[in-house]
């Protein structure tokens, strides 16, 4: 039986973790939420996750300051982290180096069945790295 992967949402709407969440659940995924940057932080050190998506603008501590604290830690180098934002327009993109905390950003708009189908690709991606 293949280990169930964790995925980390950090997000201050209450709505849009329980809907990806229910998503990732139903795709297979461990879920683990945050309600913000310092939640999000204390997750990551205990839940260790293989992905983490965050959002950008958040109270306490936004998503580039989390990502980027959350990168220092030793075991994170082979977390994808992904930023999803209102912010963010246009389709999902990747960059070639980190922008904003992470180099892949999903606009909130989209679908949260094709986020999971994202994450899913890129986790393909990595284990054939």
């Amino acid at each position: 039986m293949v280990a169930k992967k964790t995925v980390l949402i950090v997000d201050d709407d209450k709505f849009f973790r329980e809907i990806l969440s229910k998503e990732f659940v139903e795709a297979g995924f461990k879920v683990i939420t945050a309600v913000d940057g310092e939640d999000g932080l204390e997750k990551f050190q205990e839940s260790k996750p293989e992905i983490v998506i965050s959002d950008k603008i958040m109270p306490k501590m936004g998503g580039t300051r989390f990502m980027s604290l959350a990168k220092e830690m030793e075991f994170s180098k082979d977390v994808i982290f992904v930023t999803m934002s209102s912010m963010i327009k246009g389709a999902p993109h990747e960059h070639d180096k980190d922008v904003l905390g992470s180099r892949v950003h999903i606009p909130k708009s989209t679908n949260p069945i094709d986020v999971v189908i994202i994450v899913e690709q890129l986790l393909d991606r990595k284990q054939r790295e």
